[in-house]
């Protein structure tokens, strides 16, 4: 069961194959049998005739070769048409733009089988026929979805087409759309044309003369040297559109370097101005710190006049100052010395106080015959006292002249002090 299923498979992709070298040869001849029709003609193709109709049936068999059917309302299947594929490949190209246009504006066509006819009329009377399926298979990623695997633009001989189709340059058509029937019209291959012995109903046609062999050959010369000239043009229209674009890209630089350069310009006067206020500043400053220091020099100038001055002034207090505080010392030399004699005589006093005091408690026993002598001595005593009570308050005197003397000293010793530090 297998084998057999492998064998049905492997016979299917067979078919398959069949089906799409049979397309390719029947776009061979359909396109060898349109060129020689047209070659046999003095004009172009003004009416689309029984040869190019069967090279629209072709293109649009290959086009549809393969479509996916797609599920539709009511659980029931429409097959996708192809110009759904020319609309998703068409929709980032330039030059099919007015293309869509023209035939959006085609009110009679009411179906997308026949704007599909209408696109692919349209794209022959340009001569770019063989872009549209070039650009088909080069973006075939984004319609992929669209086929089966078998579909003739999957597969590798679909490079092809676009190859054959260039041949079509050489021939102008100019085909009128207008109120013409595209959505109904039967999609019939007639084999009977790329039959040998298919027209044998026909009348046999006669032998072609010599002279009219002469004009074809002319004709087929001008032909080709009006093809060559077309593709020619179509080259410098290609280069010019490039060209058109770089200079549009550099007027764009242009333009925005001249923008630029602008508001450098702009720029470079505010900067000149600024620098122009700040070196006027600047120079004012100067000016300003010139004159500044100038009265500063002068015044450290006086000022060291002054100090100078001072000095000498404070070292002559000084000398006075040392001299008043060795006078003061000298002084306080001898009032210390005074006072330790007052000292020494108030202790003596002191002694001898005592000294009378137990001579008085020794000789309590003769003091009432003593009494005349004790009031001698009381007299004595009372002299003594009053000589102790002045010695005292000359004393008291002395230690506060002593005190004036030390804080003279101690203020004299400060003014000292603060006269080193500022010498």
């Amino acid at each position: 069961m297998d084998m057999q299923q492998n064998d049905d498979g492997s016979d299917v992709e067979k078919y398959y194959v069949i089906e799409q070298k049979n397309l390719i040869q029947l776009l061979k001849l359909s396109i060898k049998n349109f060129i020689d029709f047209a070659l046999s003609l003095t004009s172009g193709l003004e009416e689309e005739e029984g040869t190019l109709y069967q090279l629209f049936v072709v293109l649009e068999q290959i086009l549809k070769h393969g479509l996916k059917d797609k599920n539709g309302l009511l659980g029931l299947t429409a097959r996708t048409d192809f110009y759904n594929v020319i609309q998703i490949v068409s929709k980032d190209l330039e030059w099919t733009k007015d293309l869509l246009e023209s035939i959006s504006n085609m009110s009679h066509l009411r179906t997308f089988t026949g704007r599909g006819r209408a696109f692919l009329r349209l794209t022959m009377m340009q001569k770019k026929s063989h872009i549209l399926f070039m650009e088909i298979v080069s973006n075939i990623d984004k319609v992929r979805a669209l086929y089966h695997p078998h579909a003739l633009l999957l597969a590798e001989e679909a490079h092809i087409i676009s190859g054959l189709l260039v041949g079509l340059n050489v021939i102008d058509c100019n085909l009128c759309l207008r109120d013409r029937d595209l959505d109904s019209l039967p999609q019939v291959v007639q084999l009977s044309r790329y039959l040998r012995d298919g027209n044998y109903l026909d009348s046999p046609t006669p032998p072609p003369s010599p002279q009219l062999d002469t004009h074809k050959q002319d004709y087929q010369n001008i032909l080709e040297q009006k093809s060559y000239v077309e593709e020619i043009n179509e080259k410098l229209r290609l280069d010019f559109l490039v060209v058109e674009k770089k200079s549009k890209m550099f007027q764009q630089d242009n333009d925005m370097l001249m923008k630029e350069v602008q508001n450098m310009k702009s720029r470079i006067e505010e900067l000149t101005s600024e620098r122009d206020c700040l070196r006027q500043k600047m120079d004012q400053s100067e000016d300003a710190y010139r004159r500044k220091m100038e009265v500063e020099k002068a015044d450290i100038a006086v000022e060291r006049e002054t100090y100078e001055a001072s000095r000498q002034g404070l070292n002559e207090l000084y000398l006075l100052a040392k001299e008043e505080l060795v006078n003061a010392n000298n002084k306080v030399t001898d009032l210390e010395r005074d006072i330790e004699i007052e000292r020494r005589i108030k202790s003596d006093l002191e002694k001898a106080n005592g000294l009378l005091e137990k001579e008085l408690l020794d000789k309590e026993d003769t003091i009432v015959a003593l009494r005349k002598q004790c009031a001698d001595v009381k007299k004595l005593n009372l002299s003594m006292l009053n000589k102790v009570q002045e010695a005292d308050k000359k004393l008291a005197e002395r230690e506060v002249s002593l005190k004036d003397m030390e804080s003279r000293t101690v203020q004299s010793s400060s003014e000292m002090t603060d006269l080193v530090n500022i010498t």
